[in-house]
């Protein structure tokens, strides 16, 4: 074998096929950790995500889903007008809520239940439907 001027040695490189050069692998040196930082992971780790759904008291045929790790801070928030696709309904109760030890499963159900099948499931397993008495004269009026 030919050594040609100009060319890297073979120890400091590995040739790969199609003449690719792939660097070794470094030594990770890793920083030494804080107390406090395995004890910040244990809360992160017990923080639950809820998946709630609101029905406006005004306007019964308004339904709210979403998600947060506060939901007590969140009702009030929905409640006081700080939410911007929520004011114009205000005032809100909760009808339902689901607890998720994992934000991104929270996350996902909640994207389901915005769906059209998780609106169905919703209202036909997880809520009862809005029963207004008055609701439900005027229809049979608008019917006949």
């Amino acid at each position: 074998m030919q050594e040609v001027s100009g060319s890297i040695p073979l120890s400091s490189t590995t040739l790969r096929p199609y003449g690719l050069r792939v660097a070794q692998p470094r030594e990770t040196v890793r920083p030494k950790q804080c107390p406090a930082q395995p004890e910040r992971r244990r809360r992160a780790e017990t923080l639950m995500w809820y998946v709630y759904i609101l029905r406006s008291i005004d306007f019964p045929d308004q339904e709210y889903t979403g998600s947060t790790a506060d939901l007590k801070q969140r009702l009030s928030a929905h409640n006081s007008g700080n939410s911007a696709h929520t004011a114009k309904f205000v005032p809100w109760k909760l009808l339902w809520y689901c607890a998720f030890p994992d934000k991104h499963k929270a996350l996902e159900f909640e994207k389901y239940l915005k769906s059209h099948s998780g609106r169905a499931f919703a209202s036909k397993r997880l809520v009862q439907p809005n029963l207004d008495p008055n609701r439900l004269a005027n229809r049979k009026i608008d019917s006949e």
